[in-house]
């Protein structure tokens, strides 16, 4: 079967950059990016993109309108399609069995039953995209059984802030499935993709990758987060100390920043996930081992705050308090699961006043700063919770000169000089270090 038109259901974090990629690198076929929510067909198509991802804008210019079509319309997706991606929102369920632990198809459901109503003229290659739980694939078949369809699973690792140059240069492709459809998605990628990255196997393996794969990088955070706690008891550095691990070729030196804790929609997403897999498959001894690296997680965010309250005498009420980052993560827009959520609710329940700005993140409901102009002046402290470049660039001689006394620095991400900081005046406070 030769591939000429493919579909995404999903026109979100994963949809959108995916379908533009592909479509440049790959200028026979035709793709389809289909939403139900027209809003959000409507802000892909007059350029005013949903999501923030460095040079997204490059890749939908280049093919929009031309092989790359955001739509609405079922019909357009699924005539003649050879190829469905399903890249919509898994979250973790709110509700009954497995709340705050099982992922929720919901989404996934929804376009099943859009695909079981039409009138399918071919094959159809329907590839999970998402993060799925385990075994998904069977529901799928059970749903569609009387379709003429072959499922395949396609996992993405996409980072967000980085998602367009991992899209061009993965690590590694993986495809889940019976071999000869599986071959036909690859040759899509095989038009960019070195043959040797892209692994193919069986559909439950490949389900199961992308969950243990965001646990371990989940373990490494809470890892290095736990060796902060550590250094601040004894007085050496984590920062000196994730160079020396890292130099180690065994261990690497990725995800190895101490920081006031990981979140996203994935990694606590895909943790709790694999924590709920073991629970069920009655493996409790696992699940401990895993649960442990998502409770150190909130231990370190708790920590933070427990740092803020405490060297500020107990006494925040009224007091103006900077934040500086709203985002999980520097180079994206998404606040979901990030630890400022948790740190500004906190500090507001002290009562305290904050002014708070990211370039890129908004928080709804809540008042925030459109630039850095005035935000420092009267504050009695600054709270660093994204890696922002732009937060290194800060003339913090001037912004000390503008706070009140004492003017403190917490430092959630290790950004700043530690020495530099408390040279110019500020009480410095980071994790794990001197």
């Amino acid at each position: 079967m030769q591939i000429k038109k493919v579909s995404c259901f999903g026109a979100g974090y994963v949809g959108g950059p995916t379908m533009a990629v592909m479509a440049s690198k790959c200028p026979e076929q035709t793709f389809i990016v289909y939403d139900i929510n027209e809003q959000q067909i409507q802000k892909w198509n007059s350029k005013q993109y949903p999501v923030y991802e460095e040079n997204l804008d490059e890749y939908v210019n280049k093919t929009i309108h031309k092989n790359l079509i955001f739509t609405s319309d079922i019909d357009l997706a699924l005539k003649d399609c050879d190829i469905a991606f399903l890249a919509v929102n898994t979250p973790s369920k709110t509700y009954g069995l497995g709340a705050e632990s099982q992922l929720d198809i919901s989404y996934i459901d929804s376009c099943l039953q859009s695909i079981k109503k039409y009138p399918l003229t071919k094959k159809l290659i329907l590839v999970e995209k998402s993060t799925v739980p385990i075994k998904t694939a069977d529901y799928i078949n059970a749903v569609l059984q009387n379709l003429n369809i072959c499922v395949l699973s396609n996992p993405e690792f996409l980072a967000e802030g980085t998602a367009i140059q991992d899209l061009l240069s993965p690590d590694r492709v993986i495809i889940g499935g019976p071999l000869e459809s599986s071959k036909q998605l690859a040759s899509l990628y095989e038009q960019w993709v070195q043959k040797d990255k892209i692994i193919f196997t069986n559909i439950y393996s490949a389900e199961l990758s992308k969950i243990v794969a965001n646990s371990f990088l989940a373990q490494r955070v809470s890892s290095i987060n736990s060796i902060s706690i550590i250094c601040d008891k004894i007085g050496a550095d984590v920062n000196e100390i994730s160079q020396c691990v890292g130099s180690d070729s065994r261990i690497g030196n990725k995800f190895l920043k101490s920081s006031v804790g990981f979140g996203g929609s994935c990694l606590k997403k895909d943790l709790l996930c694999l924590i709920y897999l073991c629970e069920s498959l009655q493996l409790d001894e696992v699940a401990q081992y895993w649960r442990q690296v998502y409770l150190l997680n909130e231990f370190q965010k708790q920590r933070f705050i427990n740092l803020i309250i405490s060297s500020m005498f107990n006494c925040l009420r009224n007091k103006v308090i900077v934040i500086l980052g709203v985002t999980f993560k520097a180079k994206t827009n998404d606040t979901r699961e990030s630890a400022a959520l948790l740190i500004i609710k906190k500090l507001q329940e002290e009562q305290a006043i904050l002014r708070i700005y990211d370039p890129q993140g908004k928080i709804d409901k809540l008042e925030q700063c459109q630039s850095l102009d005035g935000i420092f002046k009267g504050a009695s402290a600054l709270v660093i919770l994204t890696e922002w470049e732009e937060f290194t660039k800060i003339d913090y001689v001037e912004a000390f000169n503008q706070m009140a006394k004492p003017a403190y620095c917490f430092d959630g991400r290790n950004l700043l000089q530690s020495d530099l900081m408390k040279s110019i005046g500020f009480l410095y406070y980071g994790l794990g270090r001197v």
